[in-house]
């Protein structure tokens, strides 16, 4: 059966290439694979050593950030490189973790009108902010100034390290993502169940 979950069409089941490892790390509670992953089942070695460097990046035990200001990061580069997918994702998990979810909405529709300069973002959220799209947009021009900045704030430097990894990989992810169409479908959304459809019910600016 060809799947739709991106451009390439691929006959193989998503049974036939999955290992016991790739079930115990990579597949969700209910035995689910993301779609993300299926994508990749023309080269399914590739599976876990990019599920691997996910998690170590994003969910690492001793990760500077914790998970709410780690998927601030990860949304705002997926809403600077239009990848509807990750910007589901992590814009979920960003309101889920959030202690006030409506203020969590607020600060997502800011970034999604780039408006930086909005009182709904903290001092520390715009210089991470700042710093992650003028690393995403033109990594070139990136000086010590952008690091003292963040610094500025009260980021330590293993934060600082935290956000610049997440930036950079998520340019990765969202490179691959969009490059191989990578498509939503009826994908539960974040890290709980919520569909899609949800979301889009809920959340106007998602």
């Amino acid at each position: 059966m060809t799947h739709s979950v991106s451009w390439i069409e691929d006959d193989t089941p998503v049974e036939s290439f999955l290992t016991e490892e790739m079930r115990q790390e990579v597949c969700r509670d209910d035995g689910t694979l993301h779609r993300l992953y299926q994508a990749l089942s023309p080269w399914p070695s590739a599976i876990l050593p990019v599920h691997k460097f996910y998690q170590a990046i994003l969910h690492a035990p001793d990760a500077p950030l914790d998970l709410h200001n780690a998927e601030f990061v990860a949304t705002y580069v997926a809403i600077l490189n239009h990848c509807i997918y990750a910007r589901a994702h992590h814009g979920e998990n960003f309101c889920a973790t959030a202690p006030d979810r409506h203020k969590a909405e607020q600060v997502l529709a800011v970034l999604e009108q780039g408006d930086l300069q909005s009182d709904v973002l903290s001092d520390r959220q715009r210089a991470i902010a700042l710093y992650t799209r003028k690393l995403s947009h033109t990594p070139e021009t990136m000086t010590r100034e952008n690091i003292d900045a963040l610094t500025a704030t009260g980021l330590s430097a293993a934060e600082i390290v935290h956000v610049n990894q997440i930036t950079a990989s998520f340019a990765y992810w969202t490179r691959m993502i969009n490059g191989l169409g990578i498509t939503l479908g009826d994908e539960a959304i974040g890290l709980e169940t919520t569909t899609l459809t949800d979301i889009m019910e809920g959340q106007p600016n998602g």
